[in-house]
């Protein structure tokens, strides 16, 4: 080897060099099919949710005595159904595990909810319904498309608190002398839904999804109190179904 073949030797060297250094920067720069919907992530939701107590009846219930609805005894009796509604707000953390191109997840949630409703009662009573939270843990099943979008569908156990009072005063004449006006209960129950996720960087992604849940019999209290041993309570009985959509933006750890 002489010295005036060196430059030649160098000039090929430097452009080995150069096309290694750029192919590993565009590695750096487009992360792996096997990082992108892994590990843990948490994020903000928001959105509309709308309530819908179906089947209602007005009921009294007396220790001992058992229950009398009006629904039974007047087959076209029909007090009105409830349907509160407003927006929602929340957080949710999450974890996706990803096997080629499906993603299985598992996801937590709770809302503040700010759904409101009134009704009247036989022209006698006004009465307010409203939902104010609401938490769920569901498994998510998805599907990747072209690495950043993902379609999922998510479902499991859900809770939700909601609550009724009455908007003035009613005068009771009953043995009764400690009577509550109103009734609030967290109710358990099951949601169902779908949407779809889509990464606009390497540690955001943002997510459109519908969700329905079903939480069955949400009895409320209208008027309730003890006396001498005796329970009675006059109260609403009915279904509770609710149908949400929401978006949310979530930072996932790690390789997205």
């Amino acid at each position: 080897m002489t010295f005036r073949s060196c430059p030649a030797l160098v000039a090929g060297l430097l452009l080995s060099v150069s096309a290694g250094a750029m192919t590993a920067q565009a590695a750096d720069v487009a992360v792996p099919a096997s990082d992108l919907w892994n590990g843990f992530y948490v994020g903000a939701q928001a959105g509309y949710l709308q309530g819908s107590y179906s089947n209602s009846d007005l009921c009294q219930n007396i220790t001992g005595e058992g229950r009398i609805c009006l629904g039974d005894m007047e087959n076209n009796f029909n007090i009105g159904d409830s349907s509160p509604d407003g927006v929602t707000a929340g957080g949710y953390v999450g974890y996706n595990y990803r096997i080629e191109s499906v993603v299985l997840g598992l996801e937590g949630d709770w809302n503040w909810d700010n759904g409101q409703d009134s009704k009247s009662l036989l022209g006698e009573l006004s009465y307010d319904t409203s939902l104010n939270w609401d938490a769920a843990i569901r498994a998510r099943l998805g599907y990747v498309l072209d690495e950043r979008a993902l379609l999922y569908v998510t479902g499991g156990p859900s809770w939700l608190n909601t609550e009724l009072s009455t908007s003035f005063n009613i005068n009771v004449n009953a043995p009764a002398p400690n009577v509550k006006k109103g009734d609030s209960s967290t109710e358990f129950g099951w949601v169902l839904g779908a949407g779809a996720e889509y990464a606009i960087t390497e540690h955001l992604s943002v997510k459109a999804e519908y969700l329905h849940g079903w939480y069955g019999d949400a009895d409320l209290d209208i008027l309730s109190g003890t006396s001498g041993g005796e329970t009675e309570k006059i109260y609403i009985k009915q279904d509770l179904q609710t149908n949400l959509v929401r978006a949310g933006v979530a930072y996932h750890f790690g390789g997205l």
